[in-house]
């Protein structure tokens, strides 16, 4: 009944919608609170410094300020991308813009070496800081939104087209700009914000490994030869999916039982 209200072109992809349902009831079936269970299924993708991390309410979100910076930037970018219909475009951005996003990823660099200086107790340029490393983060959670749109785009090339996803500064200003609103919600520190922000958080990191899942796929199976329209990505998305979910899950009880077996603190 639900799916009659979708376009047609949006009809085919039902089972994407039944998998996202089902990781939905797999996420809330789990024991424990959102707090609990968001940090235990992003615990193989991030370190989860306390220290490093914002706090809503005494909670700390499930990723740390620079990985909360990153899959910010990361959905905030694909979200856009798909509303301007850009995602599956293979083309290389121009110059100025490869140029931009490099510094977006120098910038994050630079900030984790002044950390871990700091942390070395050597000399360092800057006082660090969860401001910084949230907004070095997101600009770089940007420029990898545009590798994996460019990649997914040159696995299923004959779905796509060769023009750039990103193609000026206007299009990067788009994706900036919700850096306020994201960056104000996280300062605020307002518990009733904690639940939605982790949600997205997860949501996120679940559609990068998904991402990444059905380009190898696509290249793995040899599938680019015989994708040749966009509802031929209903299955291979599909499987994609629940592999992107395998990993974060197997990521996560991995680092669980190597903390367990070995004594290592979680937070380290």
């Amino acid at each position: 009944m639900i799916l009659r209200l979708l376009p047609p072109q949006l009809r085919r992809f039902w089972l994407w919608y039944a998998i996202a349902i089902g990781g939905l009831a797999i996420f809330i079936l789990m024991p424990g609170g959102v707090a609990e269970k968001s940090r235990t299924l992003l615990h193989g993708l991030c370190a989860q410094t306390p220290t490093h991390s914002f706090t809503f309410g005494g909670q700390l979100l499930p990723f740390d300020a620079r990985m909360t910076g990153i899959y910010g930037g990361v959905l905030v970018t694909m979200i856009y991308l798909c509303v301007r219909g850009k995602v599956m475009r293979w083309g290389i951005p121009p110059i100025r813009i490869v140029v931009v996003l490099s510094l977006f990823v120098a910038a994050m660099a630079a900030d984790g070496f002044n950390s871990l200086f700091t942390d070395l107790g050597l000399w360092h340029p800057w006082t660090p800081s969860n401001e910084v490393r949230l907004v070095t983060g997101y600009l770089t959670g940007i420029a990898l939104a545009v590798v994996l749109s460019w990649l997914l785009g040159s696995a299923a090339y004959r779905v796509g087209n060769r023009e750039p996803g990103v193609e000026s500064f206007r299009d990067l200003a788009w994706v900036l700009l919700p850096f306020v609103p994201y960056a104000i919600a996280l300062l605020s520190g307002a518990a009733w914000l904690y639940v939605p922000l982790s949600l997205l958080l997860v949501a996120s990191a679940w559609l990068t490994m998904s991402l990444l899942a059905l380009s190898v796929l696509i290249l793995a199976f040899r599938l680019d030869e015989r994708l040749t329209r966009p509802d031929g990505l209903h299955l291979p998305g599909a499987a994609a999916a629940v592999i992107g979910l395998a990993v974060m899950l197997s990521l996560a009880l991995g680092r669980v039982w190597l903390e367990s077996s070995l004594g290592i603190p979680s937070t380290l």
